[in-house]
């Protein structure tokens, strides 16, 4: 049958060279999809990468920490230009709280090119500007930080970048602003991004001078280390931490950021290939948890979405009291309902949904809320008091999974065989007892309702 195969497709291509040009440019392909992954794995960075993450799981980072709050932007605290231009401008005044005068102006100046920095010059005047608000054939626009020394006739204006570009031709209306404010002035004008990026126009690189987080870094660190320095223990420490909020996130050779972005930008191809064939954890997970409740004899699966997977004790069925449930979707009246949902990290865990009633059994309602109160040894409540609207019965502390069973034991075999043991172990050991409750309440509710329509 082989043979017969094999000489059917050798008669095919000789028929039809189309087919011969596709094979070879899907073999082209493959070829060419195989160098880009060999060249993504043999980057001696993604070790680099690989160490100083774990790093980052032990240094602690006082402005990282504060910035997994977020701000309404979405980004980490250290992302927004914003907190380095206020950084950029308390250190560079002289006059400041910091107490080092103008120690670190007149180094970030010599780094900037002004050779009037380093020249017994009182800098001590110099005033410092944030946003510097200007407009340039009535466009406005705002530049990050300006240092002015009216005194010497000295300025220094620094636009910051983190993660976007300059746009608009920003540079050059700025410089052309700053003319026309100072035209007297020695300017300096400096560009700060975490790559010394150049500015786009050619003109402008001329004009600019690129400076990196790094040269930032290395004049905080020479100050916050000097013990002759006059810092007081507070500000010594606070600049301690934006040192290394910057190597953890702006320097291209220790930030983690930075460093997976280069990485991503070199080998984009590569990764999205990866991307494109990694795992649905969710839908995977939710075919394995299917198929374990289908294996459970006591239980029917029910109402399904994208990323819950509900089922029910067969026992429920057949109790018309169990059928009063609404805001489901339509298609179920269920009062509740057992569902393995996901949280964080796509990590499944248990938990019993109770529905709103449709007001003929809301005596139900109330007994399975003080049922499952009082029995707290089976059941996690979620709230203190029963709602009209959706309750959760009972919601499991601990994922089924853990983030290790997502790696290559998901293609062995062994997190399928953990889902399936733990969905039989659950089914044999623990909600058997917590079914008696909920049936007991069912059929007691139900007895009741008989009783006091025979009155």
């Amino acid at each position: 049958m082989a043979a017969t195969n094999t000489a059917r497709t050798s008669s095919l291509l000789s028929v039809f060279p189309a087919l011969k040009r596709l094979e070879r440019a899907l073999g082209g392909e493959r070829i060419g999809q195989a160098a880009m992954l060999d060249s993504l794995f043999s980057d001696e960075r993604l070790q680099r990468l690989e160490r100083l993450a774990a790093e980052r799981r032990t240094e602690f980072d006082a402005l990282d920490f504060v910035g997994q709050l977020r701000l309404d932007s979405g980004r980490a605290l250290w992302g927004p230009e914003v907190l380095h231009s206020k950084m950029l401008a308390w250190l560079l005044d002289p006059n400041e709280s910091h107490g080092i005068g103008s120690r670190f102006l007149t180094s970030f100046l010599v780094q900037a090119g002004a050779p009037q920095a380093s020249q017994p010059v009182d800098w001590s005047a110099a005033e410092v500007a944030r946003e510097w608000l200007n407009q340039v054939e009535d466009q406005w626009g705002y530049l990050d930080v300006l240092v002015v020394n009216e005194a010497e006739r000295v300025l220094c204006a620094i636009e910051i970048k983190t993660f976007s570009n300059e746009h608009d031709e920003q540079l050059t209306r700025y410089r052309v602003a700053l003319e026309d404010a100072y035209p007297t002035f020695t300017r300096y004008h400096v560009f700060l991004t975490p790559w010394g990026t150049k500015p786009f126009d050619a003109e402008e690189r001329a004009r600019w001078t690129p400076l990196t987080y790094s040269t930032v870094f290395s004049i905080i660190q020479s100050v916050a280390e000097d013990d002759d320095e006059p810092l007081t223990t507070d500000v010594r420490a606070f600049l301690r931490q934006y040192a290394t909020t910057l190597r953890r996130n702006l320097m291209p050779d220790t930030s983690v950021s930075q460093l997976a972005r280069r990485i991503w930008l070199e080998h984009r191809e590569a990764i999205e290939l990866l991307i494109k064939h990694q795992p649905n954890w969710v839908a995977e997970t939710t075919r394995i948890l299917e198929k374990a409740i289908v294996k459970q004899p006591e239980w029917k699966l029910d109402l399904q979405s994208n990323s819950r997977i509900r089922f029910r004790s067969v026992e429920w069925n057949q109790f018309e009291s169990w059928h009063s449930g609404t805001n489901w979707a339509p298609g179920s009246n269920a009062l509740f309902l057992c569902e393995f949902t996901f949280g964080k990290s796509s990590l499944p865990y248990f938990r019993i949904a109770l529905a709103g009633g449709n007001g003929s059994h809301d005596r139900l309602r109330e007994r399975l809320f003080e049922s499952v109160r009082q029995h707290p040894q089976l059941f996690r409540l979620k709230s203190t008091s029963l709602s009209d609207g959706w309750n959760l019965l009972h919601s499991d502390e601990d994922y089924i999974l853990d983030v290790a069973d997502y790696g290559v034991e998901w293609d062995d075999g062994t997190t399928r065989a953990k889902l399936e043991a733990w969905v039989a172990d659950f089914a044999a050991k623990r909600f058997p007892a917590m079914n008696d409750v909920i049936v007991g309440c069912l059929r007691e509710h139900e007895a009741d309702q008989k009783a006091s329509e025979s009155d």
